[in-house]
This record gives structure tokens, sequence and C-alpha cells, in this order.
């Protein structure tokens, strides 16, 4: 079997430091962990590619004081809203944190896609996530905020991310080629920036 690694997780960011062009939300983040106080839910939004999932993986890490390498799958929790998002997933998941946690201060739930849930899951999952458990911290992204109801909106503290300008863009794809080793010319990155329309991941 290959040991390649798509460069889209090969470089996926591990800490604030390598979140590219969301400085104001990566600092705000930092500045919240470091006072312990931070919101028990958090609702990352915005274009496909621009760091919202990379970032809910980094606070779940760093509210833990994990390492990177740390095997903390006791205490992330990741679901995809697109495949499991009947009401009896969320009951599950509700079922799940009344359990503290086995290792470090909080379990983590990061919903991915979270619009994509039904609405019955949205009503299931609204009294907890209004009065969540101490030791418990909710992380949802959506690139479709306005699918989301209001009442789930209202209890999160949200963060906008946004595209991600060509000049940074080329910048780390510059930095990435270095690091590959990989020979290239302006016209070649160009392009690649151009293809990437905002997006890092892309």
């Amino acid at each position: 079997m290959s040991d390649f690694l798509v460069s889209a997780r090969k470089y996926r960011p591990v800490n604030f430091e390598d979140v590219v062009g969301q400085e104001s939300i990566t600092t705000t983040l930092k500045n919240a962990i470091t006072n312990n106080k931070l919101a028990q839910a958090l609702l990352f939004t915005g274009p496909r590619g621009v760091g919202k999932t990379s970032c809910a993986r980094i606070v779940a890490r760093e509210i833990n004081s994990f390492e990177i390498n740390d095997d903390n799958s006791y205490n992330i929790f990741e679901l995809d809203a697109a495949s499991n998002n009947g009401v009896e997933g969320i009951r599950n998941l509700i079922e799940q944190t009344r359990i503290p946690p086995q290792t470090g201060k909080y379990k983590v739930y990061i919903i991915d896609e979270v619009h994509m849930l039904s609405s019955g899951a949205f009503n299931a999952f609204l009294k907890t996530l209004e009065e969540p458990p101490s030791h418990v911290i909710f992380i949802m992204a959506t690139t479709e905020t306005h699918k989301i109801p209001k009442t789930i909106i209202s209890r999160c503290l949200q963060f906008n991310l946004k595209l991600v300008s060509d000049e940074l863009i080329g910048k780390n794809i510059e930095k990435i080629f270095a690091e590959e080793g990989v020979k290239s010319d302006d016209k070649s990155i160009d392009l690649l920036v151009e293809l990437a329309k905002g997006s890092v991941r892309d």
C-alpha cells in the first residue's frame, strides 16, 4: 500500500498559526481559550476549504491541552450531518454528552455540514444546546448558514471565515513547493491561485 497522502490532508493546519488568512478569528479563539472564556457552542461558517473544520479540530485539542499526536478519540467526536441527519443520531449524541470525559477537561462534538440536519434533529438538539453539560463543547461548521434555524444560531458564538486572498494562497503554495522540493515559476503559481478561487484546500 502506498504511503502517498494528498496535499490537502498532508498540509491540513494542526495549530492556529498554520491557518491561512483567518488571523482575526484564530487570535480571538486563542485568547478565549487562554482566558478560559470560550463559549460552549461555536458555529464556524464560510465557503468550502477555508479552515472551518480545521479550526474546530484545533480548538478541540487546545482546550484539552492535547498534543497533536495524542490519542484523543475518547474526547473528540466528529459527526457528518450529511450522512447522520436524523433524530436518532442526535439523540445518541445527547446520551453520550451525559458521560464526563475520560481524559482532559472537555468532550468536544464537531458537527460538520450542520445545515443538513433534519428539522426534527434540530428540535431534538435545541434543549441540549441551550443548557449543555459543563464538560461539553459543541462546534458546528456549515457552508449554508441560511439553512440553520435561528433558534440554533442564537445559541452559538458565530465565526464567519472568509475566502482567502490570492496573495496569501500564492505564498502558501510557494511554501509547500519549497518543502516538497518542487520547482515552479510565477505563471504556474498564478494559475493555481486562480483555480483555487479563495479556497486554500482547493
